[in-house]
């Protein structure tokens, strides 16, 4: 069984040979994001149900994410991930990830669902997949922005800010009035040549804005909730750059992707 899968730019090949039954699969707004077979993948990872995990030799842990979530290990290999169940607050997958994340090979447990056995491709691509594409982006210079994004007469927008200042709100607006919506929570950003270039994701905010789509940046705007009347203000790169992080998922502590991310880049990448 083959899932293929595009998401800001990249293609993510699922690969499960036994034909174990899919569970909540597809679903939306993952369902848009689906790609043809036939493009080579950027990540690949090969998927085994297995009724016990493996145990995996790891080294020290590099990162606890807390009680029902996961954590990541350093292994010779690359490394482990490990993600619980939050519920159970056990152990339902483990990965061995390639050093440059592109490589995972992963098990997961079977589930019932509606009486039906089976496995999720969501407990792999939350939050293993989601953080090997996190630390590859950082690492080519991208980033996963909270945000919302829309194109409406061949401009690109996007509006960045806290959870509660109104992403969704001006998503909706715009989508009123002939917008296209990438997302109104999340978007990938690359800068590709000249452009700064950013996509829809499945991670939907209140709104559930997710469309399969790019759009070239022409304006970004940090938004906050005014006082008595609205205003707009130029900020300075640095600025803009501090606000960027502020909402940007951040990747594991890595000193290249560190040094893409730097104020002077980052400067570079929206000026």
């Amino acid at each position: 069984m083959l899932i293929p899968l595009q998401l800001g730019g990249s293609v993510f090949h699922f690969s499960e040979p036994r034909d174990y039954p899919l569970l909540a699969w597809p679903i939306r707004p993952f369902d848009a994001f689906l790609a043809p077979e036939h493009v080579p993948p950027d990540f690949h990872i090969d998927v085994t149900v297995v009724s016990h995990l493996p145990e995996l030799e790891t080294g020290p842990l590099r990162f606890d994410a807390g009680q029902g979530c996961w954590k990541l290990f350093e292994s010779d290999a690359g490394f482990v991930i490990e993600s619980l169940s939050p519920v159970l607050l056990q152990p339902r997958a483990r990965a061995l990830v390639s050093h440059d994340y592109r490589t995972i090979r992963a098990w997961v447990l079977p589930e019932m669902h509606l009486g039906q056995v089976g496995w999720s491709p969501m407990h792999l691509f939350n939050p293993i997949v989601e953080v090997c594409l996190l630390s590859r982006l950082a690492l080519d210079g991208g980033l996963l922005l909270h945000a919302a994004g829309l194109t409406i007469q061949e401009e690109g927008y996007i509006f960045t800010g806290n959870s509660g200042t109104g992403k969704s709100t001006i998503a909706e607006f715009f989508a009123e009035r002939g917008a296209l919506v990438l997302s109104d929570e999340r978007l990938i950003i690359r800068k590709i040549g000249d452009d700064v270039l950013f996509y829809g994701t499945p991670w939907v905010g209140s709104g559930n804005y997710a469309h399969n789509a790019q759009a070239a940046l022409s304006q970004l705007y940090c938004i906050s909730h005014g006082v008595e009347q609205h205003t707009i203000s130029l900020l300075s790169p640095t600025a803009v750059s501090q606000e960027l992080l502020r909402q940007c998922f951040l990747p594991l502590w890595n000193r290249d992707a560190l040094g893409r991310h730097s104020n002077r880049r980052m400067s570079s990448m929206w000026c």
